[in-house]
């Protein structure tokens, strides 16, 4: 997983940098200009302990292999941090464009790298303890381990799935209904949580409400999106996704009587041993009133593509054309392990051009949802553009564990590829659904 990938190669780099480096201060220096108390762990706080900790954000099943939660835990990695934040790998955001747009967007400013940099170069020194800032609260501690605070009602699987030794990718979707218990009427969200139930083998996890009078399977269903057509999709989440509260005046109508689908894909090497449960739930918060605009979640994608043997850069695209004005909530692009960059664009109906969101890193290990600090609108008219480059090399193949001398195109598993970029949005009127067409070079 590359995510997994990325902190190894932090691992390497730490246990170079304690091989290699002069001994550090030790905790009684206080006479340097920079300080891990004063001038570091603020920057820690803010943008490193929220994965960096024993229990860490939820971002779908990755959990940071180290802890910065106090400066012992923090000091041998003192070098490897200043290398990571240096390069921009850490803390990880994979688009370079727009700034300033997503209420997610993580990165370093310049003066906090050279905080970092200054402070390892100085010996790493820890400081005076009473410069240091009060602790953060986490809501994971207050909140039995959810993310966005207290669920109102939380949907969870019949039962714990036991995902058998044998297994290396499996796709299968698993159905609930909501009692009358959890939901005695109709209601209105603002928001979900996903939590994928384990820590190791989701590729990704799918979440649907489906109507009270919708078929409802009696048992699991071993298919991609076995979902019935009575049904609407929440949101996917895969490693590094987050969930999130919806904008103010909007929302999700849930009705007495739904139920809600679990779409699960695993995926691991077959081993002795490798065998592991899986409990996913999803967490909901009542919204007070009901909204004005209705969330819709689903995905403009090509299913008809194949990535030649041996191709460094293969392009696949999609499109749609919007039939009603709506807003962009979110934008999560969506492929597999030979895709090395993702971008969205729009071409307004006066012919102007607007670039959404540039992903030149994307990273299948670390897939982020980019969600808008301000709702996107979007006229009618507006064509929305969505493009992966593909790379199908054997030194990425070496990388990946995949197979580069064969055609590839959509399929589930995770040896196969997808093209799928994920929008969130809400129709300002009532117009027809958009259609959708596909293009490929």
């Amino acid at each position: 997983m590359a995510f997994k990938r990325t902190f190894v190669a932090l691992l390497v780099f730490g246990v170079a940098a304690i091989v290699a480096a002069p001994g550090f201060a030790s905790e009684n220096e206080v006479e340097a200009d920079v300080t891990y108390y004063k001038d570091v762990l603020p920057i820690l706080q803010a943008n490193c302990q929220s994965c960096h900790r024993p229990s860490g954000y939820n971002i779908s099943g990755l959990i940071a292999p180290m802890s910065f939660m106090d400066y012992a835990e923090t000091r041998p990695w003192a070098r490897a941090i200043a290398r990571k934040v240096e390069a921009r790998e850490m803390p990880p955001w994979f688009a370079t464009a727009p700034t300033g747009v997503f209420e997610n967007e993580r990165g370093l400013t310049d003066d906090q790298i050279d905080t970092i940099v200054n402070w390892v170069e100085a010996g790493a020194p820890a400081g005076d303890m009473t410069d240091a800032p009060p602790a953060r609260q986490w809501a994971e501690d207050a909140n039995d381990g959810w993310s966005l605070g207290t669920p109102d009602f939380v949907v969870s699987m019949p039962e714990p799935y036991l995902v058998e030794d044998d297994i290396y990718d499996l796709n299968i979707t698993f159905y609930t209904k909501i009692s009358e218990d959890l939901l005695p009427e109709d209601a209105w969200v603002r928001g979900w949580e996903l939590r994928v139930g384990d820590n190791a083998i989701t590729h990704h996890m799918c979440s649907s409400v489906l109507s009270p009078d919708a078929y409802l399977p009696a048992e699991a269903v071993e298919d991609e999106g076995a979902d019935t057509p009575d049904s609407r999709l929440l949101s996917c989440v895969a490693e590094g996704g987050e969930s999130g509260m919806l904008p103010e005046d909007f929302g999700v109508l849930i009705e007495k009587g739904s139920s809600i689908s679990f779409n699960m894909h695993y995926h691991k090497e077959p081993a002795e041993g490798s065998g592991a449960w899986s409990s996913p739930q999803v967490g909901f918060f009542l919204a007070d009133a009901e909204p004005k605009y209705k969330v819709i979640n689903d995905a403009i994608g090509n299913r008809s593509f194949e990535i030649p043997p041996n191709h460094p850069n293969y392009r696949v695209g999609s499109s749609r054309v919007l039939d009603t004005d709506i807003y962009v909530l979110d934008l999560w692009p969506h492929a597999h392990t030979r895709a090395h960059a993702s971008r969205y664009t729009v071409t307004y109906p006066d012919g102007t051009e607007e670039l959404l969101l540039d992903v030149p890193h994307y990273d299948q290990g670390w897939q982020v949802t980019y969600k808008y600090k301000e709702p996107k609108f979007l006229p009618k008219g507006t064509r929305i553009d969505v493009d992966f480059w593909y790379d199908n090399t054997p030194e990425r193949a070496a990388r990946e564990k995949f197979n580069s001398n064969r055609f590839v195109g959509y399929g589930p598993r995770t040896d196969d590829e997808m093209q799928l970029g994920f929008i969130g949005y809400a129709k300002i009127d009532d117009a027809e659904a958009m259609p959708t067409t596909n293009n490929n070079n």
